[in-house]
């Protein structure tokens, strides 16, 4: 994933600034980023007005194949925004209950924390905007603990979720580009159902590098409640995915081992359909497994629709990009610090022959390969700053997000919440074991004891070259996993490491259609058809925004109390990890497929995948 400098603009100005700066992740990069095209004919501030955004995206190793193995891979792109070129501050404030009054509210935005810097009153711990009533005031998520009276208060910006048009992109030549609505196969609606993102992939078939210069989306900046003159701040983001293809029978629990699903054909997206017969792929065919219940809807992600999937496990660098977008409050909820600065991201760390006692907080240095530090903090309600710094600088925030300093390494001491909340805000969601088995499978016939690329054979990984580098390397290898030398690879491994050299699949560690190291490195957690929770899914994909505790909010997802993903059940992993035994690798083992676990653990990771538009 990409996070460039920030480009800031007045959109009625239409100012042009771009930015060369690009840090990759897996070689996706985004650059150029500017605004251009604003449309203001429905009316000055109208809700239909829009502007473009322009930039550039490219990356490596890309494919489109429309014989065989028909998929093509493709970037995920969404757009983040903010109000303002610093916090709005306002003097002589009071209020009434939850209602502040100020001079003006044309800055605010429904989200943002508030604290009162002098004066007479006092916020609540966590206090955010909850709405804007008017254009002198707005209510405040709970009552002050001491009235404001003539108090000075400062009021933090905040990034949002650009909403995107359905029609209206630019393409560049060579590619196309598919909106993500927020409720696919609903008319579009540029509040209610807007695009969260756009996949763009080449047109034709073909492989190599894709460089795809000027593209444009269109941003109904009305529809977010902007003005036409509103000062802002844009940062685009894009992460690789591979279009799994629907509509073809496939086999679930044919590759055997603990726990694995009775071998069925998935035949149909109908979810509650009974297996029954026989399928062309192996056992009864149906919309589940023989032998499990059913799940409790008929649209609950089977994977027999076309869906995208991410080609790589959450990175670090996009973890520390994530984290960088959100406030104090939700930082905190999305990683194990305790605000020091200099420390290292937390968890469970694993020294050679067992687990820490405990979920460690403020890691003095990396531990099993996690760079992910607390560089700077302002204090007060104001968020921290996030970098990567695996190779450990004596100076902070300087000398970090270097070269070697680990982004490109699968991010892990993720749980069940964090990878929610990341895919919310990301506009995607979490697959399901169904899905799992599907992406690494294909419309292939199971092999006994397969691993995701297909045989039973693996070659785990033993030693690093260019450590933390986006050119790290092992030695000869598809997996990383317990049976290499621990002390060489104590933890997760660049993402994509195997496909530099390999000219198979297998050499690779790839599954059928190109997604990797969905068997080794980092568990995959996926939703299960195992139990009540898992089964009551229906696939909602996130709407890019968190709430005030920095949680996903999705309805349906598996972990949702109330309104919040603040737990595991209904979760479960698949596909092992580099610290656990090569059978648990296995395409089809469950050993762990209902395993609720809420821990943060440095072999746990989260991919993420969105229904093909």
């Amino acid at each position: 994933m990409k996070i460039n400098k920030i480009f800031t603009c007045a959109l009625l100005s239409l100012l042009t600034l771009s930015y060369a700066s690009n840090v990759h992740a897996n070689n996706i990069a985004v650059s150029n980023i500017s605004l251009v095209g604003q449309n203001t004919t429905a009316g000055v501030n109208n809700a239909a007005n829009y502007s473009m955004v322009k930039f550039n995206v490219s990356w490596d190793n890309s494919w489109r194949i429309n014989t065989g193995a028909t998929n093509w891979d493709a970037a995920w792109v969404f757009v983040k925004f903010r109000v303002g070129g610093s916090n709005p501050t306002f003097t002589a404030v009071s209020s009434s209950g939850t209602t502040v009054t100020v001079s003006s509210t044309a800055n605010l935005r429904v989200g943002m924390p508030v604290r009162v810097t002098s004066g007479t009153g006092a916020f609540a711990a966590n206090t955010v905007i909850s709405s804007i009533t008017n254009a002198t005031q707005f209510v405040v998520s709970a009552a002050p603990t001491t009235v404001l009276s003539g108090a000075n208060i400062e009021c933090i910006r905040i990034w949002e979720h650009a909403r995107l048009n359905n029609p209206g992109h630019t393409a560049p030549s060579g590619s196309t580009i598919d909106a993500g609505l927020l409720t696919p196969g609903s008319a579009f609606n540029a509040t209610t159902n807007p695009a969260l993102g756009v996949f763009i992939y080449r047109d034709a078939a073909g492989a190599g590098t894709n460089t795809f210069n000027n593209t444009q989306l269109r941003w109904n900046y009305g529809a977010n409640g902007i003005n036409d003159n509103t000062v802002i701040s844009i940062q685009v983001f894009a992460t690789e995915m591979v279009h799994v293809p629907g509509g073809v029978d496939f086999n679930v629990g044919g590759g055997g081992g603990t726990s694995a699903f009775t071998s069925t054909t998935i035949n149909t997206a109908t979810a509650t359909t009974v297996p029954s017969g026989t399928g062309s792929m192996g056992g009864q065919a149906g919309g589940y497994p023989t032998g499990q219940t059913a799940p409790a809807n008929a649209t609950w992600p089977n994977g027999y629709n076309a869906f995208y999937c991410m080609k790589y496990e959450i990175s670090q660098g996009q973890y520390r990009d994530f984290l960088n977008t959100l406030t104090r409050t939700q930082q905190a909820n999305r990683v194990t610090m305790n605000g020091t600065v200099g420390g290292y991201a937390g968890g469970y760390t694993w020294n050679g022959s067992a687990w820490s006692g405990g979920e460690i907080n403020n890691l003095s240095s990396p531990a099993n390969r996690i760079g992910l530090r607390l560089v700077a903090d302002p204090g007060g309600i104001s968020p921290s700053t996030y970098a990567c710094d695996l190779n450990p600088s004596a100076t902070l925030p300087t000398g970090v997000n270097q070269s070697d300093d680990g982004e490109w390494i699968a991010m892990s001491q993720l749980n069940w919440m964090d990878g929610c909340a990341y895919m919310d805000w990301a506009g995607l969601r979490p697959m399901t074991e169904l899905e799992y088995e599907k992406a690494c499978r294909g419309n292939q016939a199971a092999v006994s004891g397969e691993y995701a690329w297909g045989n039973a054979t693996t070659t785990s990984a033993n030693n690093i070259t260019n450590g933390g580098q986006a050119g790290e390397v092992t030695n000869t290898a598809n997996a990383n996993s317990v049976s290499a030398n621990q002390t060489n690879v104590p933890g997760p491994l660049r993402v994509g490491v195997f496909a530099g050299a390999a000219t198979t699949r297998a050499q690779a560690g790839a599954t059928y259609y190109g997604i990797m190291e969905m068997s080794g490195n980092l568990w995959e957690r996926a939703v299960t058809i195992g139990n009540t929770e898992g089964r009551a899914y229906t696939g909602t994909h996130g709407d890019g925004s968190l709430s005030a505790n920095g949680h996903a909010n999705s309805t349906s997802w598996p972990g949702l109390v109330s309104t919040e993903v603040t737990v595991a059940t209904g979760s479960g992993f698949r596909g092992g990890a580099w610290y656990v035994a090569i059978s648990f690798m296995r395409l089809s083992d469950r050993n762990s497929a209902t395993g609720p676990y809420t821990n943060r653990y440095s072999a746990y990771g989260f991919r993420g995948i969105r229904v093909s538009p």
